[in-house]
């Protein structure tokens, strides 16, 4: 295994047990990365029915992530299939927390593959505000507060 795919699951394991402390329902995909005929995400969290679809993507140097037209279209597909809310989740260099980007935030390049351009991005989340924007969503019935 690459240094990279090393790192970038190294990534994706830490995630999982964050979301879990935190109460969510998570599966790992480590062959989401490999060369499927389906895109499916890293990590698939699910809270109170609210399920997220996470491509991680972890750099050392640089601020812009490239993803294969292919991958990312895969992502949105299942996504949609799913029900899912799709997000790129973001690391960049060894000291810096995750940030959570949505995918309207990507954009197309002239050759048609992605670009994520973290200096240009405007609405990023924490875990934490990811774990808000989540439990905003869950619904409450009149009982839950009796």
């Amino acid at each position: 295994m690459s240094e990279n795919k090393r790192r970038g699951a190294s990534v994706e394991r830490r995630l999982v047990s964050r979301l879990r402390e935190r109460g969510f329902a998570v599966i790992r995909a480590p062959a989401s990365g490999s060369k499927r005929k389906d895109s499916i995400p890293d990590i698939v969290a699910m809270k109170s029915g609210v399920i997220l679809a996470i491509e991680v993507k972890s750099r050392n140097g640089g601020k812009k992530i490239y993803i294969r037209k292919e991958q990312l279209d895969g992502i949105k597909d299942f996504s949609k299939r799913a029900g899912a809310e799709p997000f790129i989740a973001v690391k960049l260099g060894e000291n810096r927390e995750v940030l959570f980007v949505n995918l309207s935030e990507v954009k197309q390049t002239s050759s048609g593959n992605y670009v994520l351009d973290m200096e240009s991005v405007s609405n990023y989340m924490t875990l934490d505000d990811l774990i808000r924007y989540v439990e905003s969503k869950i619904s409450k019935t009149l009982d839950s507060f009796m």
